[in-house]
Order: C-alpha cells, then sequence, then structure tokens
C-alpha cells in the first residue's frame, strides 16, 4: 500500500511538473470533449467487454490490495484461533473467510483423505482462475485510452480542417491542432498512468490471494489429519513469512 501512495503522488508530480514546464498555456491541455471521450469510452468499453461477476470480483480485488497487510494477518489469526479450537475437539463453523467456511463445512460433513483433498485443491483452482480472469479486465483495458484518444484527435482534426476556410481557422490552426493531440496525450495518460501500473497492482493481488489459498488449502489437511497444534501453528508462521 506504501509504494501505491509513493508511486502515485510521484507520477502526479511528474505530470503537473511537465505540464507547468511546457511552453504552451495550461489551458491548452484542457479538453473536456476529449477527456469525454477517453473517460467515458474506457468505461463504456470496461461494461461491455467484462461480465458482471468479473467487475464484482474485480473491486474486490482492490479492497484486498488496499487492505492486504491487515488481511493476511487477519487471516493468521484466524487459522491460529481454528487450529486451537480444533486442539480442544470442536470443529468452528464461521470464520468470516468464505473459502476457509466452505472447507470446515466439508469436514463437518465427515470428508477426509482424497475426498477432501480434491475439493480443496479444485476448489482453491477455480478461486484462483476467477481472481486472474478478473485481474485479466485491467490488462485488456489498457489498450483501449490511446485508441480512444486517437479518435478525438480525428474529431479534432476534423473540425480544423472544416474551419480552413475561414480566415480565423488558417490563423488558429497551430492552437487548434495543438487542442486537438490534448486527446491522444489524455488517452496516453489513462493508459500507461493509471490503469497498467493498476493491473500490476492487481495481479500482485491476485497472487497474494492464490498464497492464501494455498497456506488454508494446507493447513485444513493438517487439521483432517489430526496433525498437533503446534506442528500446525508452525506451517502457518511458514506461510505467512512468505
Amino acid at each position: 500500500m506504501q509504494t501505491l501512495i509513493i508511486g502515485s503522488f510521484l507520477s502526479t508530480v511528474i505530470l503537473i511538473a511537465t505540464f507547468l514546464h511546457s511552453k504552451a498555456s495550461l489551458s491548452t491541455f484542457l479538453n473536456p470533449e476529449g477527456l469525454i471521450i477517453v473517460i467515458g469510452g474506457t468505461i463504456s468499453i470496461t461494461l461491455v467487454t467484462s461480465k458482471k461477476s468479473e467487475l464484482f470480483n474485480f473491486f474486490r480485488l482492490v479492497r484486498n490490495l488496499i487492505i492486504s497487510k491487515s488481511r493476511s494477518r487477519n487471516l493468521k489469526d484466524i487459522l491460529t484461533e481454528c487450529t486451537n479450537s480444533i486442539a480442544k475437539g470442536k470443529l468452528p463453523n464461521d470464520t468470516g473467510h468464505p473459502f476457509l467456511d466452505k472447507a470446515l463445512s466439508w469436514m463437518q460433513a465427515g470428508l477426509r483423505g482424497k475426498e477432501l483433498e480434491k475439493l480443496l485443491e479444485d476448489g482453491a483452482r477455480i478461486e484462483v482462475e476467477r481472481d486472474h480472469n478478473s485481474a485479466q479486465v485491467l490488462t485488456n483495458i489498457a489498450k483501449y485510452p490511446p485508441a480512444l484518444g486517437m479518435v478525438g484527435t480525428v474529431f479534432g482534426i476534423i473540425a480544423i480542417f472544416n474551419g480552413l476556410g475561414t480566415d480565423e481557422g488558417q490563423k488558429a490552426i497551430g492552437t487548434n491542432l495543438a487542442f486537438a493531440m490534448t486527446a491522444t496525450l489524455y488517452g496516453l495518460i489513462v493508459s500507461n498512468f493509471i490503469v497498467s501500473p493498476m493491473a500490476e497492482l492487481i495481479e500482485q493481488a491476485t497472487q497474494q490471494e492464490e498464497l492464501e489459498l494455498a497456506m488454508i488449502v494446507e493447513i485444513v489437511k493438517l487439521w483432517s489429519e489430526n496433525q498437533p497444534a503446534f506442528f500446525v501453528q508452525e506451517h502457518i508462521e511458514l506461510y505467512n513469512a512468505a
């Protein structure tokens, strides 16, 4: 989370410094129509090309990324509490973690051995595939803002050509062309400074989710094998250190 804040801050500073030190006035970079085309078009394409479940899971990954450290500590505490409870002969049934609760329900149903192992591994694999599909949403969207920016620029150039027949249009060719090019600039900024970095961060969140699922699978297997609480706790610490 700290790197996310620092990186976002540095990117913002770089962009602002570039704008302020450019020879053009700041108003030259203001193009509401181009901004609408890039931002609105990106959102529209996201809705068209993505499933509702993928979008919901995407926002869940974003939330997990923001609270990743506290979430990892929470999962460690949950597994430790479950281990202590199982050592006392009581099987928990509501931990607050969906996949862990599902695994505990399988144990409560009496599943053990290969049957439980297969359900755990298949369930974790499906969860990981779902997360990767959701993370891919941003990776796919990153290619659209530059193209949408070009659309805005083409509209601006057409307007310039349309005005060449007038004296005012001919005198303002340079200014109007710079204005038209801002749409392409918006597309490049959205793609390279926002969407692509966010896609990398979401992929990191997916990898963290995969590690947590692997930890749950391994710990539940140890519970089903009636391994000593100390042995299980050491495994929890090993995953927590990864």
